[in-house]
């Protein structure tokens, strides 16, 4: 832990945010990852959001404490959708979304497109389903700069740092699709990938990211898998869903061990 109490993970996103005027850090928690990117100089004003008031008033402490009122402000809200007025539609040049699944973070993109859209970039720390937030995020006309890996309590976390590409955001495959129907169109699109886009989609290599982590991460799942499968009996309807997932494991790490 830092001075600040940033965890490994959110200090890996702190390190990967760029310089921006007004951040905003949705699912804030205890408010320190907006302490730090202020008073590191990365960002000059910051909006905290959470949907509960118990983690916005561990925030609300935390800036206090580092007397940041005038630059740090907090707000009740559910993802950016009930914001007040008071923070305009489109103040934003930068967001950050950690700590929630996948599919949760997925929600806040798609019920506010047009606040993402304008944002310089934003940056993600999901917990779960990351290869249908990759689907969701490229169909939608939206693209990953960068991803990292981080071991955390024996736990490895993806961070993202994502922007609109101009030149497909018009080719938004969801536009049509009510936010109850698009994990289902996810999941399917997942399952009829090639080797080769699963491969993509599922553990993606970035040049720069911390590559020993990535290998170690494969490792400890290909491990884990394997093991499940020396469990099950030889008749039961998983083996083939495991056999797929070690299959696109494998050709992960045939394909990182190439590249690098």
């Amino acid at each position: 832990m830092n001075k600040y109490n940033l965890s490994n993970r959110l200090e890996k996103v702190a390190n990967l945010v760029e310089p921006a005027a007004f951040l905003v850090d949705i699912g804030c928690d205890h408010g320190f990852l907006a302490i730090d990117l202020i008073r590191s100089g990365k960002i000059k004003k910051a909006l905290c959001t959470d949907i509960n008031e118990g983690p916005l008033k561990r925030a609300r402490d935390h800036i206090k404490e580092y007397g940041l009122e005038d630059v740090i402000d907090t707000c009740l809200s559910d993802g950016l959708l009930t914001l007040g007025e008071e923070y305009g539609r489109y103040a934003f040049d930068a967001c950050t979304i950690c700590g929630m699944g996948g599919l949760m973070g997925v929600k806040i993109i798609f019920e506010a497109d047009g606040f993402f859209r304008r944002m310089k970039c934003f940056y993600l720390q999901l917990q779960s389903d990351i290869e249908l937030v990759r689907i969701f995020l490229d169909k939608s006309g939206y693209e990953i700069l960068f991803e990292d890996m981080v071991l955390e309590d024996s736990k490895y976390y993806t961070v993202m740092k994502v922007r609109n590409n101009i030149s497909s955001a018009s080719q938004n495959a969801f536009s049509l699709v009510d936010y109850e129907t698009l994990p289902f169109v996810l999941k399917n699109i997942y399952d009829s990938l090639d080797m080769n886009e699963c491969v993509k989609y599922k553990y993606p290599y970035y040049e720069g990211m911390d590559a020993e982590t990535y290998e170690s991460f494969l490792k400890f799942m290909i491990g884990k898998y394997t093991e499940i499968e020396s469990y099950l009996p030889t008749d039961s309807g998983r083996i083939p869903i495991i056999k797929k997932e070690l299959d696109i494991m494998n050709a992960a790490y045939e394909k990182f061990k190439n590249i690098r």
